[in-house]
């Protein structure tokens, strides 16, 4: 299985030698979520994962480039608003994250995307990247 941008979505980061992955970018406010975010799709997902802290945010939604975008809700701005549009227009697949029960239906203005509970389960984690890779 592959994503949109022909990374390798089978189970398990670990193999084969030479798979192309999918490139995650992980942004919480907490950084300790977003080490466990890395940490499960790694260990269930081909994909290589990056940590943005929420100081760089915009810059790193600017200049980098990646398959999906796993964005802590409370983060999203009028400053980061018009980012995360433009990466979802472009084909990143875009995946919110709460602790905010006010977020569980979604997010105003970005219909269709979904928004993982915290703490995270592990295998709902797994699936909702997998489908944004695919569905972009």
């Amino acid at each position: 299985m592959t994503g949109q941008n022909g990374g390798d979505l089978r189970h398990g980061s670990r193999h084969p030698p030479g798979a192309a992955f999918v490139h995650v970018l992980v942004i919480d406010v907490e950084f300790l979520v977003a080490l466990e975010a890395e940490q499960i799709l790694t260990e269930h997902l081909a994909c290589t994962v990056e940590i943005a802290v929420p100081r760089d945010m915009v810059q790193t939604l600017q200049s980098r480039r990646f398959d999906i975008l796993l964005l802590d809700a409370a983060l999203m701005s009028a400053a980061v608003e018009p980012h995360v549009r433009r990466l979802r227009e472009a084909g990143t697949g875009i995946v919110f994250s709460s602790v905010d029960s006010e977020h569980r239906r979604g997010l105003p203005g970005f219909f269709g995307i979904p928004v993982m509970s915290r703490p995270f389960d592990d295998e709902e984690l797994v699936r909702i990247v997998r489908r944004a890779a695919i569905s972009g």
